[in-house]
């Protein structure tokens, strides 16, 4: 009986130290991980755009860099009665400018089409000198300074038709298409603003928009809190539009409002703003020849509104004598593809400005018995040769060349007189879009 004990308890010992191996064994086993959740490709809107992580949002990240490097020289004179009474011609200056863009593009698909918001903010680091419209506020003038800064190009909201937040205007067309670079060329209407857009699509590439937008970002600073009386009523504005195979064109039109002004500050002659509106129009249309080669068609006039020109701070929105002032331009833009790397262009505008009140002189009656007057000409044209060596890097060497003059009669009209000032600048930019 001892042996028979003896046998079953190492038996029974053996099985037990089986079953605890087991275990162990069991224990050191790998747990299938949970599935990993990967970002996925959305192709609903192109190439580029991802799925969120949990959402069913699209979301397309993008940007670019762009180095310029400039030459530019200007001269001005200063003529009475057409003899040149001074004239400034400093030596030529080279500076640098460089641009950071971050763009993110968000979509998604609802019961009302896509919601769709974007972003793209810019950060510029360099100097600028000389004319032109300038890098942040579009203003055309003279500066000689250092651009540090954060801007907000875009950010708006669209849905169901209608777009909100900081966004192209509802006017513009050309927008200096064909310029290289980041200073543009001047003479044309090319403004980015906070606006509330509606636009309805007829299909076959015809739309039409209403917009109401924010007059302030047509305007220069002296124009909103001295010169007028600030913004009661946005701008209203309205086009119609054709986006089809062999190009594209837009008719459109703004108004806007014009405060109280009170040129002197004086009972003797209480002049205030005769004009209440001002307005624009524009008419813009775009060839596309075969891929390699687009031509841009545009002219525009306006009275009493001067951002629409491109001409806000440049010429004022109402005369000494409160009058809207008027002006127009033309302008446009051929570019021509060579080989699928190799690109040139040639673009430019003109504009100029009706005649206008800029003082006045009084009698002994205290009547206005001479009136000091001006008008502004100008014109920007260029010409510019590009290169894609690789997929989303552009080497771009562009000359252009401005002129702007003020010109009119004195108080007496015994003299005239003109302030002219040209420039001739050179472009080297290097741009890596991704």
């Amino acid at each position: 009986m001892k042996l028979k004990t003896v046998i079953k308890n190492v038996l029974l010992g053996s099985v037990a130290g089986l079953a605890m191996v087991g275990t162990a064994a069991a224990a050191d086993l790998p747990v299938k991980a949970k599935a990993a959740e990967y970002v996925k490709i959305c192709s609903t809107y192109g190439a580029g755009f991802y799925y969120i992580p949990g959402t069913d949002t699209c979301l397309k990240v993008g940007g670019y860099v762009t180095a310029d490097t400039y030459y530019t020289a200007i001269d001005s004179k200063v003529r009475l009665n057409g003899v040149n009474i001074g004239e400034n011609d400093p030596d030529g200056q080279s500076y640098f400018l460089t641009r950071v863009g971050v763009q993110l593009d968000a979509r998604t698909q609802t019961e009302y089409g896509t919601l769709r918001s974007y972003f793209e903010g810019r950060f510029n680091a360099g100097e600028s000198y000389g004319f032109g419209q300038q890098i942040d506020t579009g203003e055309f003038s003279f500066s000689d300074g250092i651009r540090n800064n954060a801007v907000l190009k875009y950010g708006y909201i669209q849905f169901a038709g209608f777009t909100f937040g900081m966004a192209t205007s509802a006017f513009d067309f050309w927008a200096g298409d064909g310029w290289q670079g980041i200073q543009p060329g001047s003479y044309y209407s090319d403004t980015t603003l906070n606006v509330i857009q509606y636009t309805a699509d007829f299909g076959n590439g015809f739309s039409a928009t209403i917009a109401l937008e924010d007059s302030y970002g047509r305007e220069d600073e002296f124009a909103n809190f001295v010169e007028l009386s600030g913004q009661q009523v946005p701008d209203i504005v309205a086009n119609i539009a054709y986006e089809g195979t062999w190009g594209a064109f837009k008719v459109s039109g703004a108004y806007h409002q014009i405060g109280d002004y009170a040129p002197l500050d004086t009972d003797i002659v209480p002049f205030y703003s005769a004009d209440d509106a001002g307005w624009a129009v524009l008419a813009g249309v775009r060839f596309d020849f075969a891929e390699t080669t687009t031509l841009y068609v545009e002219g525009a006039y306006a009275s009493g509104a001067p951002g629409y020109l491109g001409l806000a701070g440049t010429m004022p929105v109402v005369d000494a004598f409160g009058n809207a002032v008027s002006g127009w331009y033309v302008g446009g833009a051929l570019i021509h593809y060579w080989t699928p790397s190799v690109f040139t262009g040639l673009v430019g505008s003109y504009t100029q400005t009706d005649n206008f009140a800029v003082g006045y002189n009084f009698n002994d009656d205290d009547d206005v018995d001479g009136v000091l007057s001006a008008d502004f000409t100008g014109y920007n044209v260029g010409v510019n040769v590009g290169w894609v060596p690789v997929k989303g890097l552009t080497l771009v060497l562009q000359y252009d060349y401005l002129s702007a003059e003020y010109a009119g009669t004195g108080r007496t009209e015994l003299f005239t007189y003109s302030n002219e000032a040209t420039q001739n600048r050179v472009t080297f930019s290097a741009k890596r879009s991704f």
